[in-house]
């Protein structure tokens, strides 16, 4: 769905958006959805386009709850309209989307209570940063001992929970999780950079 033929300001923005997805720069992606959908309000097989364009968008964020809401709406508009030969794409698109969902959360759920991340993070979220961080520390050491990425990304990111240490842990987690190569650890390290307005610079992945 990404060839669009230009004839007015409409299609002009819509060939911008899509050469911002192909740049990965999903911000402008929706920067400029929320200027084009007003002008196409009567043109639902684009208005299709951008929704699929929209929830790869939110892809490339790691938002998948807004992906999802995306794609199950360009699905909609393409059973109201014309173009039944792109339904297995963005069915496809719709599995993806779920499958990274599923992995995202499976790469970033909290370790059990009694564990020693489970410990820190109980310690920080009572405000006993000291003894948190030193636990975190201690978990982040013993992970590296493993090789286990996702932990040691987890204890980076326990450690970013500690006021004044957001900046250089989640810069630190960036760099373990881009040499895993696991990409559900990289999009968790970069919702955590995102949410606390840590800039990162291009991954791998």
């Amino acid at each position: 769905m990404a060839d669009v033929q230009v004839r007015n300001q409409a299609d002009e923005i819509a060939v911008a958006l899509v050469q911002a997805l192909a740049r990965q720069d999903a911000d402008r992606v929706l920067l400029l959805r929320d200027t084009l959908v007003p002008l196409i309000q009567e043109r639902p097989a684009m208005l299709a386009r951008v929704a699929t364009w929209t929830a790869q968008a939110h892809q490339i964020n790691g938002d998948h709850e807004s992906a999802l809401e995306a794609i199950r709406n360009a699905i909609a508009l393409v059973q109201q309209g014309d173009e039944p030969e792109v339904l297995p794409s963005l069915k496809m698109l719709k599995a993806e989307i779920v499958k990274g969902k599923a992995a995202i959360q499976a790469a970033t759920k909290l370790p059990l209570p009694d564990s020693p991340l489970g410990r820190a993070i109980a310690c920080i979220d009572q405000g006993e940063h000291d003894e948190g961080g030193r636990i975190a520390r201690q978990a982040r050491i013993l992970a590296q001992s493993e090789g286990n990425y996702r932990d040691e990304v987890i204890a980076l990111l326990t450690l970013a929970r500690i006021p004044g240490q957001e900046d250089s842990a989640i810069r630190t987690a960036h760099e373990v999780a881009d040499e895993s190569n696991d990409k559900n650890l990289v999009t968790a390290v970069a919702r955590a950079a995102k949410a606390a307005k840590v800039n990162l610079p291009t991954l791998k992945l």
